[in-house]
């Protein structure tokens, strides 16, 4: 019985250092904090495929010199990933994961046929596509586009106006809220501490009253006074 609940003891203080700690992410995230701040096909300054929207974000997946390799819009539905580099002066890497990274949005194309064709043929149409930057094209505008798993290039006026909101979770996050509602990231580590703690007082309460040596029985007073 003493050997069991010595065992007993050394288990409890061997479990009490290692609490549970808070389960940590590997993804790395960068905010775009500036204009032109373009996404690379390689580590090269001229081989931009489109500028990123301005207080998103994307995904760090290494570093190469300068430059960060990243991903856009991975993880995106109806969306294709599209990988590159950054330029590490231009982004700004967060110690949190944004709920929405990257900008989901869509654009119409207006797509005009050459004039003078006979009844009967369109001579205009339009096709929503998938909107992941814009592109300078000498003294015009283009936006890289995903239309049916195609990317390419479509101008600006045949498009419609750009109009999405600014990604305002870096400013919300740099705003912690009241320390009252801001429950401590130790509060279950803690917890599980004190519990623990409660076990071992309990366990050398036991091993006290089973080593503490018994007094002896006092005899009845009749006894001994015979």
């Amino acid at each position: 019985m003493k050997k069991i609940a010595v065992l007993f003891l050394a288990a409890l203080l061997w479990l009490l250092p290692f609490a549970p700690a808070r389960a940590e992410t590997t993804d790395t995230y960068a905010r775009v904090t500036q204009a032109q701040v373009y996404l690379y096909e390689k580590p090269e300054q001229d081989s931009g495929l489109f500028i990123l929207p301005e207080t998103y974000f994307v995904r760090i997946t290494g570093e190469a010199g300068d430059y960060y390799s990243v991903e856009y819009m991975s993880g995106v539905q109806n969306r294709t990933a599209v990988r590159g580099y950054c330029l590490r002066s231009d982004v700004e890497t967060v110690d949190y994961v944004p709920e929405t990274p990257f900008l989901v949005y869509d654009t119409t194309v207006t797509f005009r046929t050459s004039e003078g064709l006979p009844d009967g043929f369109f001579t205009e149409y339009d096709v929503t596509a998938a909107f992941y930057g814009t592109f300078s094209y000498g003294s015009s505008v283009c936006y890289y586009v995903e239309l049916e798993g195609e990317f390419g290039y479509v101008p600006a006026s045949s498009c419609s106006p750009l109009s999405y909101p600014p990604n305002t979770e870096h400013t919300e996050t740099e705003t912690p809220p009241p320390a009252e509602e801001t429950p401590s990231a130790a509060q279950p580590a803690l917890l599980n501490v004190v519990l623990v703690c409660g076990l071992v007082v309990t366990a050398l309460g036991a091993l006290y009253f089973l080593f503490h040596p018994r007094k002896p029985k006092l005899h009845d007073e009749e006894d001994l006074f015979t």
